[in-house]
């Protein structure tokens, strides 16, 4: 009931309008803020995702090692020696760098037998061509093209998974993984030096080079103490400072070629070739070897201007991953560490060696 003086309230512009009022949006300050968290919790959750994305990738290259430190037992408890780094050259018209690595022998032994099976060793592998920028190891193929589908065949076990290197489509055959030649000369065997050897009394160190046939019993520094096999990232067929393995001219000494390859400028360096593990089948320092000149991540070089043959070829070939602060080794004995790019020299020149008399050092 209204009483005098007062007026009637119209319920058509309170009551109904207010029920059919709809909901309110944001607004463009309140999306914005929405907008801000997200982009944090996302800025918040992408390292740890990369990071256990890089960690499932550092697990599968240390099984990667692991397989092939399995089939390394496995040859040396069925041969009595370990297989050699790179096989012997064939004879003319063939290259000398057209050698089987110490890949091509353990496939056998790790359950890669209808691949090894498949090859022809009376013939050399066919190889992809090393060059790029300069014209360096041409590719090569057996006139009747023998062992053409084996060495272009992709080894799984061979590649890591932390490598983001682009795989050449023509050449899927490429390799992440190096066996330990030990010292800085190319094609130094266990053979008597010939008269035109400029390091005559030099020896490999290690235990897989030219020729070799390393024995357990013979590794007087204790298997657990030599490493075996490395990781290497491949190059991008293309100049890349991290990958590419750099022109130096020849050196001397291990000294020498350690102070010249290391004071190499990568940015105005020329690359020997930028092409590095884009074979499995080649035993060669571009390919399936390193060497303990210098220390991991480090800059590769190859000597140029050596005299007689590459038996007097300087080498700096340290591994390298994409793993980051260092590299994953795997001993004699096939254990596998993880080893920081910081390891001081001389402990890293001790563990390339199989009988230096180092048998007190430590992995740090």
């Amino acid at each position: 009931m209204l009483r005098a003086g007062e007026d009637a309230i119209d319920l058509s512009s309170v009551g109904v309008i207010g029920m059919n009022r709809g909901p309110r949006g944001f607004t463009l300050v309140e999306l914005l803020v929405v907008i801000a968290i997200i982009g944090i919790l996302i800025a918040l959750l992408l390292p740890a995702v990369q990071a256990a994305r890089e960690s499932a990738r550092r697990t599968q290259c240390m099984n990667n090692l692991k397989q092939i430190g399995l089939g390394l037992e496995n040859y040396h408890s069925s041969r009595k020696a370990y297989p050699f780094g790179k096989g012997p050259s064939y004879a003319a018209p063939t290259p000398v760098y057209a050698r089987w690595s110490v890949h091509s022998q353990l496939l056998g032994y790790m359950e890669e037998q209808s691949l090894a099976a498949s090859i022809n060793f009376k013939f050399p592998p066919e190889t992809p061509g090393m060059g790029g920028v300069i014209a360096f190891m041409p590719a090569f193929q057996n006139p009747g093209g023998e062992n053409r589908d084996a060495s272009r065949t992709l080894v799984p076990t061979f590649l890591c998974p932390s490598d983001q290197a682009v795989a050449d489509p023509s050449w899927p055959g490429q390799n992440n993984y190096a066996g330990n030649q030990g010292n800085w000369l190319c094609d130094r065997g266990d053979e008597p030096p010939a008269p035109s050897d400029k390091s005559p009394n030099e020896l490999q160190s290690g235990m897989l080079y030219f020729k070799s046939e390393v024995r357990s019993g013979q590794v007087t520094d204790g298997l657990s103490k030599t490493a075996i096999f490395s990781e290497k990232i491949r190059g991008l067929g293309e100049p890349d400072p991290k990958a590419d393995m750099f022109v130096m001219s020849d050196q001397p000494t291990l000294d020498a070629t350690f102070t010249t390859c290391t004071s190499t400028v990568p940015a105005t360096a020329t690359p020997l070739t930028s092409k590095w593990g884009w074979s499995w089948v080649m035993g060669e320092n571009c390919c399936t070897l390193y060497n303990h000149t210098s220390t991991p991540n480090t800059n590769t070089c190859g000597g140029t201007g050596f005299s007689g043959g590459m038996t007097n070829m300087a080498m700096q070939v340290p591994p390298s991953s994409r793993h980051p602060g260092g590299v994953y080794v795997m001993m004699g004995d096939a254990s596998v560490h993880f080893v920081r790019d910081e390891i001081s020299l001389a402990v890293w020149r001790a563990l390339g060696t199989r009988n230096g008399d180092e048998t007190d050092v430590a992995i740090p």
